[in-house]
């Protein structure tokens, strides 16, 4: 397996984990007071905007070849970083 395919399966895994973690936000905005789920919106909304960005650069990087994949890599880690980011902040406001 390349390098590339590595990297591929090593994002996506985190792009799932991610998209579990949004799921149980989810559910947990819904059993909370309607003020409360107003601000777990706002923090879901930002975090699917950002896998949604996530996931093209991934769909970009599998379509690029072996010579631009590692220029490439660094717009998807820097991606990846930010949505890290934003779901850990989302983690403070939903108290896990």
């Amino acid at each position: 397996m390349s390098d590339k395919e590595l990297y591929q399966q090593k994002i996506q895994a985190e792009f799932d984990a991610s998209k579990a973690q949004i799921d149980k936000f989810k559910a947990e905005a819904s059993g909370a007071s309607a003020d409360a789920q107003i601000e777990m919106h706002k923090q879901i909304k930002q975090l699917e905007e950002k896998m949604d960005e996530g996931k093209s650069k991934l769909a970009e990087l599998v379509d690029a070849s072996e010579e631009k994949f590692e220029e490439m890599k660094k717009g998807v880690e820097s991606i990846w970083q930010s949505t890290k980011s934003t779901l850990h902040h989302a983690s403070k406001h939903f108290g896990k």
